[in-house]
């Protein structure tokens, strides 16, 4: 009963507004707050619609219609699992509202989008093609709008700390989206984004994340300057964060065997391997020991 009457309210009130021709904006305002104070599914509806007639009733409104599609797409993306409805709006108000305007927000939702379908996780998208070329094709020429959101979301998300793990989250999606598309392109850039990544999950807590962004780098482009840290890393979080002590041994062995004059970490990793699974207070007697 509860449901059916928020589900009449919001109903109405969308109705009400495109009847009247009403400025949208406090109307979004309230069920904006509304919806991050009780995650409701039906208000999240409601907003859903009534971003869409504020779209459909101030056709000129640009920059107020980019933003209402892309928060519109992200409830579908996020909420409801609908990608292909996510990335048509985006795709939408890239087309009909997106000149002159910030792009931030639209071209990091349709990275994270990318990052979906990449990963497989939304078959929907690979049944329509054309809006996923779409998308890419969106994302290839506004790559310096995603330069700009994970210059925004590292400034806000608390530094070093991250104080703000939301924040770090949708860095690190943008950021796997992005380094997709400039894998082939752009090596230089794909390697900076699959580092600065896996650093930001490992300090979150997501250690598997982690090495998945090291291995793209380790694996995929063995011969960078910035492989043999990859690869280091990729042991220390097996023997520290995973606890896996077989594969941190055969990780840092195979560090020593592919990069064994590496000026940072051969000593890091033949240390590693002499104390792998010993107890830290054990290594230090042993240490202790040997300064005697």
């Amino acid at each position: 009963m509860r449901i059916l009457h928020f589900f009449t309210i919001a109903l109405f009130s969308t109705i009400f507004l495109l009847a009247c021709g009403e400025d949208f904006t406090k109307k979004i305002a309230a069920l904006e707050q509304e919806l991050t104070a009780t995650n409701n599914p039906v208000i999240a509806d409601s907003l859903f619609r009534t971003y869409l007639a504020a779209v459909e009733a101030h056709p000129n409104k640009h920059a107020d219609n980019l933003l209402y599609l892309t928060k519109a797409a992200e409830i579908k993306l996020l909420r409801n699992k609908e990608a292909v409805a996510a990335v048509r709006l985006v795709n939408d108000g890239l087309k009909n509202h997106g000149e002159g305007q910030d792009l931030t927000e639209p071209i990091s939702l349709l990275a994270r989008i990318w990052r979906v379908y990449q990963h497989k996780a939304a078959p929907d998208l690979s049944q329509n093609p054309d809006d996923i070329d779409l998308a890419r094709l969106n994302l290839e020429r506004n790559l310096n709008w995603l330069d700009s959101a994970l210059i925004r979301l590292d400034r806000s998300m608390g530094g070093v700390a991250v104080t703000d793990k939301t924040k770090a989250d949708q860095f690190i999606q943008i950021a796997e989206g992005y380094s997709t598309i400039v894998q082939v392109v752009d090596p230089k850039k794909f390697v900076e984004l699959n580092m600065k990544a896996a650093g930001l999950a490992k300090t979150i807590g997501e250690p598997n994340t982690a090495l998945r962004f090291y291995y793209n780098v380790a694996e995929k482009l063995p011969a960078h300057p910035k492989a043999p840290t990859a690869l280091f890393m990729m042991g220390f979080i097996y023997e520290n964060d995973l606890k896996d002590m077989e594969k941190a041994k055969s990780t840092y062995e195979e560090f020593l065997k592919r990069y064994p004059n590496d000026p940072d970490y051969v000593d890091d990793a033949q240390n590693a391997l002499q104390f792998l699974g010993i107890p830290p207070e054990e290594i230090i007697k042993q240490f202790e020991q040997n300064q005697q």
